[in-house]
């Protein structure tokens, strides 16, 4: 009964009632942990009470580093997680308090500080020659500094880059990422600008994954289009450097429907906007795959585009490929662009490839393509007036003209 009081007090109360409780059994377990596996300890340093947790520090009877929890968590590591400075200020002056001492997961208080934004404990931590700076969680392999990029947590980012004992701020996860990586990733426009300006010594801004992937790629199938911008402002990163299966930053943007990354990319001259991935695959035979109607028209636009080049796998040009889906929106688009020169030369092969296997969508681009066979002038002219063309041309008419 009065351990149980003991621990409602340690939540509720305050050293006074405490003490009184304290007094009136002398007896009491100080380190009962039936309460949740929490000791009256913890709750106290769970709870802010820097009162109560002063009063039991000075009883030499308190393990100061009992876990009983099923998270593995210390009073220390409670502290921290909480965010708890003048606690933590407190048990730090106390020889006694193992303050590396990690969580099941393998987090230490200090990783725990920077993955919740607590400048003020991670500052107590720094300050602290015991506290190891640089240790890796257990599963993921997370060093502080990631952690602090990952979650965005810009100011602590800031206190580790000017902390001498930080150690290699490029070391990688277990799977390949590194802290820069990590904020490409996230668009942490902040923190990656930060780390730009840290110069070529410190930062590798092209260290990527297992799989090729780089910072500059991740942020491109993201579609970070503000990380995008800074990196293709400076001059180390690899803006063309493809995966292992060969797709580049421009491929990727493609796929995942990026419309404002592509037209980053298409203004800078440096992309290679036909550069094939290991099957050979262009950005454009990509973007015709998954069916990214917006893409195809920005990239249909660009004079540079080569719209024919055919795949390694069966020799499918990107016209085949989006017949074959059964996109009437994107093929009725390509047909009134007037960009397709093979357009003549597919029909009669799109048609013997999707009588295979027709569906509805199929069935009216084979009428369409047949159609267009006989009267190319008079569909392609009726399909510019259904999707604007005609508006824009005499809009551009008038531009000039005026």
């Amino acid at each position: 009964m009065g351990e149980a009081a003991l621990s409602f007090l340690c939540k509720f109360g305050n050293s006074e009632k405490v003490q009184q409780l304290l007094n009136k059994d002398p007896q009491l377990n100080l380190n009962n942990s039936k309460h949740f596996g929490q000791t009256p300890f913890y709750v106290a340093c769970d709870n802010g009470k820097i009162d109560i947790v002063e009063l039991l520090l000075n009883d030499d009877r308190v393990d100061v580093n009992r876990v009983e929890n099923c998270w593995g968590f210390t009073p220390f590591y409670i502290s921290c997680y909480k965010g708890h400075s003048e606690i933590v200020k407190l048990l730090l002056n106390d020889n006694r308090i193992d303050v590396n001492k990690v969580s099941n997961d393998g987090w230490t208080p200090f990783n725990v500080a920077c993955f919740y934004g607590h400048i003020d404990v991670v500052k107590l931590l720094l300050n602290d020659d015991r506290v190891d700076a640089n240790k890796t969680d257990k599963y993921n392999g997370q060093t502080p500094f990631y952690i602090a990029c990952w979650e965005g947590n810009i100011e602590i980012v800031k206190l580790l880059l000017s902390d001498e004992r930080i150690g290699d701020i490029n070391t990688a996860t277990n799977d390949g990422k590194t802290p820069f990586y990590s904020c490409c990733e996230k668009g942490h426009v902040e923190i990656v600008k930060l780390l730009l300006n840290e110069g070529d010594d410190r930062i590798d801004v092209n260290k990527g994954r297992g799989s090729g992937r780089t910072p500059f790629y991740i942020s491109c199938e993201k579609g970070h289009s503000e990380v995008v911008k800074l990196l293709l402002n400076d001059n180390r990163i690899d803006i063309n450097r493809a995966d292992t299966d060969g797709w580049t930053p421009f491929h990727v943007s493609c796929a995942y429907n990026q419309i404002e990354v592509v037209k980053l990319l298409l203004n800078d001259e440096r992309i290679e906007v036909n550069q094939s991935n290991n099957y050979g695959q262009t950005p454009y035979w990509i973007a015709c795959y998954y069916e990214s109607l917006e893409i195809v028209k920005l990239l249909l636009d660009d004079e540079r585009i080569d719209v024919n080049k055919a795949d390694n796998e069966g020799g499918c040009t990107p016209f085949n490929v989006i017949c074959l889906q059964g996109t009437i929106q994107i093929v009725e688009y390509i047909i009134a662009s007037g960009k397709e020169s093979k357009i003549d030369i597919e029909l009669g092969k799109e048609k013997r490839n999707m009588e295979k296997g027709e569906s509805f969508n199929q069935k009216i681009i084979i009428e369409l393509l047949e159609s267009f066979q006989k009267n190319p002038n008079e569909i392609r002219m009726k399909l510019r007036i259904k999707l604007g063309f005609a508006g824009r041309l005499i809009h551009n008419f008038l531009d000039f003209i005026l």
